[in-house]
């Protein structure tokens, strides 16, 4: 065994959900729709500030920083939409169907080690990255230390002289109050596009 590999984490410790869990959480997302009572804006503001700082360490690269926001019981879900009738109802997302992302904190913890293990050469040299997060909304959702939080980004990256991407979209939340900050328990990623016209999804949103 080689040092590499005798060092590399053990990820099937790391925090996972069952199938079924992964689905009730979808659907958790999905049902939220901003029915609850909005927050004051002391709790507003402390969300935007909550925000602007994991924009922060998304932009550069913290990606180990970031993790530590994520609660053991995350569900990260960027569902691929369909393009449906109206008639059909929905948003196009459904918990059954292909997604781009449908993670749990140690799918998530992998994807940070491989790009902390230097081996990932689409990121050498490295991507730079501008996260812009607005329209921010929290709500309350009726459990104690949780709360509902829609938001919208845009996410802009640049690698070398001609190839850059950038990508649109909303987010759904559901955080929970951790002293002075907050844990992300779920994010729902919802993009306008059914096929990504992006090379790549060597990115968090």
């Amino acid at each position: 065994m080689n040092a590499s590999a005798s060092t590399r984490p053990d990820y099937s410790t790391y925090p996972r959900l069952t199938m079924a869990e992964a689905r009730d959480a979808a659907r958790q997302l999905i049902a939220m729709r901003g029915a609850g009572s909005t927050v004051d804006d002391v709790r507003l503001l402390s969300l935007q500030r909550f925000y602007a700082m994991e924009a922060r360490l998304l932009d550069e690269e913290r990606y180990q920083e970031w993790y530590e926001l994520l609660a053991d019981d995350l569900f990260y879900w960027l569902p691929l939409r369909q393009n449906r009738h109206r008639r059909e109802g929905g948003d196009g997302a459904d918990p059954d169907a292909m997604a781009f992302f449908d993670d749990c904190k140690a799918d998530i913890a992998v994807r940070v080690g491989r790009l902390a293990s230097g081996l990932a050469w689409t990121e050498d040299p490295p991507t730079r990255h501008v996260y812009v997060i607005s329209n921010v909304e929290g709500f309350e959702t009726g459990v104690a230390g949780e709360l509902e939080v829609h938001s919208t980004f845009i996410q802009y990256r640049n690698r070398s002289e001609h190839d850059d991407a950038t990508i649109v979209g909303r987010r759904r939340d559901l955080l929970r109050i951790a002293g002075d900050g907050y844990m992300i328990a779920r994010r729902l990623v919802l993009v306008p596009q059914s096929v990504l016209l992006t090379k790549n999804l060597s990115v968090f949103f």
